[in-house]
């Protein structure tokens, strides 16, 4: 989650909400893999899948291929929750429509 109200804007859920832009950066700069992990509780031992690379759009300007790698990176988060709901925990607004205006 974005903790600082200054992440990449994306479709989560069928709301928008904004997420870091630390891994795609990091993606984008160093070519380094970007691969999402997912987590779940499977009794008192933890379920993880790593999922498949997302690959650095090859055209676009960084702040393009920052944002098409991170809702690529929301969506691969969307499916792992949806498949582990009970396992998700957000203890705070997270929907920019549910956040208090900022003044």
């Amino acid at each position: 989650r974005d903790l600082t109200a200054k992440g990449i804007e994306v479709a989560f859920f069928g709301s928008a909400t904004r997420m870091p832009a630390g891994p795609a950066l990091l993606a984008v700069h160093t070519g380094a893999a970007l691969i999402p992990t997912t987590l779940w509780f499977e009794g008192d031992d933890w379920g993880l899948q790593f999922h498949d690379e997302i690959a650095v759009p090859g055209e676009g300007t960084r702040a393009e291929k920052v944002a098409v790698l991170t809702q690529a990176l929301a969506c691969v988060f969307e499916k792992g929750i949806a498949e582990h709901p009970q396992d998700w925990h957000m203890l705070q607004r997270l929907w920019l429509e549910d956040l208090e205006p900022r003044t």
